[in-house]
């Protein structure tokens, strides 16, 4: 397949969301604008913000936009995650708390899609959930029905790839420092945003040549599969929830792991987890998955939860003006996920194609993951540069109403 043929499918498997409220762009500062700190607007608790036209239910349920000020309550679903994740890393900087990401085996090399595991659901009459389900625990139950030789090609990719995976993360803790003193240079050193860039590629072409000799692995083994692994295979990716953590098989897998100390024990398992998604889905479907990586290469918070009980709060916390620029800053963060989206799902199709025995285009692809991570660290620049524009302007009473509601009171 082309380059060109696989950039349009590509383009055809994104499904990316695109701010629909048009209140800022109609009413500009206006749109959107709430009193400041300390005002009949500022109430504190959870939620914040008010139901406008934007937050009316739609085919009877609520918009999931409803708790947020008039100028986004015309976000979807998606949007609003985003500016769940949005928000919190604006209070983290505002506050002067930002925590590293720290990778994880599940989200280096992050092109093989993913199963999609429920949040903890108590059983009916139950008063506690049922643990979790982890990526880890799915490969255990994978690894019960792989054949010795299949594991022992899974236990080689993990010892050959520690220093490919050392040296990634290395290189990746350079990006993050650099980054850091990026922002906190006024203004910042000469020449140091070019240098932030190649490192940046350099994290991206190493991360794509991990992904190329899992998929090495990962295509053999698929060739290799039995027709009854294959269904079992796909049985898991369909129900992931039904693995039984207390199964026999899991419990036989670990005693034969043993030898392996508890870090390979790990990767071992993230890899068969990693095997059974690209053996069993296809480009599309692998594409469109959810997957392991939260916030790009360079982390940041995932939307949902506690954050997404702060972001109405947040906002009003903030004037018109303050708003209109989180605003925009999103609308360019969505524009720039829909560009990412497109070549991660370019890289996908291309690893996909080794299944079938096509080699892959390395330099090609290396400059596909250079581009991604370059184009990561420019969105990280911006947001930051925004954000503190935002903490700049904050008045006394905005930054006491920040710590008491949203830092002191989460505490």
């Amino acid at each position: 397949m082309k380059l060109s043929s696989i950039f349009l499918l590509a383009i055809a498997l994104v499904c990316v969301p695109t701010l629909q409220s048009t209140t800022f762009a109609q009413k500009g500062k206006q749109g959107g604008g709430q009193k400041q700190a300390g005002g009949k607007g500022m109430k504190g608790g959870k939620g914040g913000g008010q139901k406008g036209r934007g937050g009316e239910a739609k085919n009877g349920k609520e918009s999931p936009a409803a708790h947020l000020p008039p100028g986004f309550q015309q976000l979807s679903k998606d949007e609003v995650k985003l500016l769940d994740s949005l928000c919190g890393r604006a209070l983290e900087h505002i506050v002067g708390s930002q925590a590293r990401s720290k990778t994880s085996l599940l989200s280096i090399a992050d092109y093989f899609g993913s199963m999609e595991i429920p949040k903890d659901v108590a059983a009916e009459g139950d008063a506690q959930p049922e643990p979790p389900i982890s990526e880890t625990d799915i490969g255990l139950y994978v690894l019960s029905r792989l054949d010795g030789e299949q594991r022992g090609q899974l236990g080689k990719l993990v010892t050959g790839q520690r220093t490919d995976i050392a040296e990634y993360e290395q290189l990746r803790e350079k990006v993050l420092t650099m980054l850091q003193s990026l922002s906190e240079e006024k203004p910042p050193q000469r020449g140091l945003e070019r240098s932030l860039a190649d490192a940046a590629k350099a994290v991206g072409e190493k991360e794509i040549d991990i992904a190329i000799a899992q998929a090495r692995v990962f295509a053999d083994i698929a060739k290799s599969l039995t027709q009854e692994q294959e269904q079992f295979l796909l049985l898991v990716r369909s129900s992931p929830a039904a693995v039984n953590t207390n199964n026999e098989s899991i419990a036989e897998v670990r005693a034969a792991l043993a030898k392996h100390d508890t870090k390979d024990q790990e990767a071992i398992a993230i890899l068969a987890y990693k095997a059974a998604c690209y053996c069993t889905g296809t480009a599309a479907q692998n594409a469109a998955s959810r997957t392991g990586r939260s916030n790009g290469l360079f982390g940041g918070k995932s939307g949902g939860g506690k954050e997404g009980q702060t972001t109405g709060l947040f906002l009003n916390t903030l004037n018109g003006t303050q708003q209109q620029q989180l605003y925009q800053l999103l609308g360019s963060q969505v524009r720039s996920l829909q560009t990412q989206m497109s070549r991660r799902t370019q890289v996908i199709i291309a690893l996909d194609a080794m299944k079938t025995g096509k080699p892959a285009v390395e330099r090609k692809l290396q400059q596909a993951g250079g581009q991604f991570a370059q184009t990561e660290v420019q969105t990280a620049v911006a947001e930051a540069r925004a954000i503190q524009i935002i903490k700049d302007s904050l008045t006394a009473t905005q930054k006491g109403f920040i710590q008491q509601n949203l830092v002191d009171a989460g505490k």
